[in-house]
């Protein structure tokens, strides 16, 4: 009786960590840096008033934040960029790449639509990645291209940046690695 009280807290324990997502292994790929660090926003300026982190997200609270949020690591113009993030039912965000915006978004409810064909539904997590040579990025999003020429910020010396906007967002995994 023991033994099967044992086995069923253990699955039990198992199945609440898959289902927050905390039971995940992630591994940073060669090469990358994380810019995220899983626990607070050290590494971040801008106005950080609602964004916290939470679950080992970094998380926007649309009704408290004030501004947006930069990593204070900057990259250079060859690079790529992965993150992950999540939305809720129609939210809008935005990822700045040396200042210029990429419109990150719940696209099947938000848009634009030819994005919402390789986005996983609302509260669910993406994959977003920047390829970036020369200025100039291969977006893809959950490994399908969904930009094929999305043109980089001049500002150089800006990290990436998370942007506040409507709708509540969280962003995991942000990492880049130089070219």
């Amino acid at each position: 009786m023991a033994t099967t009280l044992r086995l069923l807290a253990g699955a039990a324990f198992v199945l609440v960590l898959s289902q927050t997502g905390l039971g995940e292994d992630f591994k940073l790929e060669d090469g990358f840096t994380r810019l995220d660090n899983g626990k607070d926003l050290e590494g971040w300026t801008g106005n950080t008033a609602g964004w916290s982190v939470a679950e080992g997200a970094i998380h926007l609270n649309s009704k408290e934040a004030k501004g947006n949020i930069y990593s204070a690591s900057a990259h250079g113009r060859n690079c790529v960029i992965r993150l992950q993030f999540r939305a809720a039912k129609g939210a809008d965000s935005g990822v700045y790449i040396h200042g210029s915006q990429f419109q990150v978004r719940d696209y099947p409810n938000a848009g634009p639509k030819q994005y919402a064909g390789p986005c996983k539904p609302a509260g669910e997590w993406n994959e977003l990645e920047w390829d970036v040579t020369y200025g100039v990025a291969v977006v893809k999003l959950n490994g399908e291209v969904i930009e094929k020429s999305f043109k980089i910020g001049g500002n150089a010396k800006q990290g990436v940046g998370l942007q506040r906007e409507s709708g509540d967002f969280d962003f995991r995994y942000v990492r880049m690695k130089g070219k």
